[in-house]
């Protein structure tokens, strides 16, 4: 009577009936003989496996998106403070090159000033000067955030300039490129000293006041010598790159590459004298 059932049964359940009774048949045997069905579960674990790392994709594909959309504003943030503690560093490592130079020629007494002595405000150049003639851009920062006339500023890579103006949100950075614009240096290799002036363009500086019997050479690095006060000593103002001498002159024809960048620096550093008090000024606690 039950085989006639089964057999008019429709052939797709007939077919499932065999195959779990198959199951049930080799999941007993498998449960008294353990070890005779270890390769076959090892083989099916191993096909298996790519079905495995498929069921995985979703989970990879959610973390890619959750990194690819993370928002422009927020990485344009990262890359500014990344590029400030940057420039921090290099501006520092500026004056210990230059301090490891005077040591190793025995000049006894350092004129140089020591970085601890600046606090190095982070600024942006927000725009030029409306006469093209005057190498001149305008900072995003002013008397509020205590820029004075007269301080130095700088890149990581050297001297920019002076500022020259200042309003309560921004200041006027006159760059040492300006035809009107000198610095004092002194060329690192031998310590002789001479005057560094702008060309008027900002990719050249000229080197002025040195005899044709000096020792000055293609290559040689200048830094801020700060004679007369104006800049402070040990900051790199250019390389010498070309050397022309003439008949009719004394001194010697020299340009020289400027150290920092005039073209598209977007950021730069003031340095600003550190607040310190003395012991009749610092300030009295408040009275009760």
């Amino acid at each position: 009577m039950i085989p006639s059932i089964f057999a008019r049964q429709p052939l797709a359940l007939r077919r499932t009936a065999i195959v779990l009774i198959v199951a049930l048949i080799i999941m007993w045997f498998d449960s008294k003989n353990p070890e005779l069905f270890k390769p076959v579960r090892s083989i099916s674990h191993a096909a298996m496996q790519p079905i495995y790392e498929f069921s995985l994709l979703p989970s990879y594909a959610e973390h890619w998106a959750r990194g690819s959309i993370q928002s422009k504003e927020a990485l344009r943030r990262q890359n500014v403070q990344l590029k400030s503690q940057l420039i921090h560093a290099k501006a520092k490592l500026q004056q210990q090159d230059y301090i490891l130079a005077q040591n190793a020629r025995l000049q006894g007494i350092l004129s140089t000033t020591k970085p601890d002595l600046f606090d190095l405000n982070l600024a942006q150049v927000i725009g030029t000067d409306t006469n093209l003639l005057k190498q001149i851009v305008v900072l995003n920062k002013g008397a509020k955030d205590g820029v004075q006339v007269g301080q130095t500023v700088i890149d990581e890579n050297g001297i920019l300039g002076q500022i020259i103006n200042v309003y309560p949100n921004t200041s006027r950075l006159l760059l040492i490129t300006d035809e009107q614009q000198s610095v004092a240096v002194t060329i690192k290799r031998t310590g002789q000293r001479a005057i560094v002036t702008g060309a008027g363009i900002p990719t050249s500086l000229s080197l002025n006041y040195v005899f044709k019997t000096s020792d000055v050479r293609i290559g040689d690095e200048l830094v801020s010598s700060g004679l007369g006060g104006r800049i402070p000593a040990g900051y790199r103002v250019g390389r010498i790159t070309r050397i022309t001498d003439t008949q009719a002159d004394n001194f010697r024809t020299i340009e020289v590459s400027p150290a920092a960048n005039f073209v598209d620096n977007a950021y730069v550093l003031i340095l600003q004298d550190k607040v310190t008090y003395t012991d009749t000024e610092l300030p009295l606690p408040a009275s009760r």
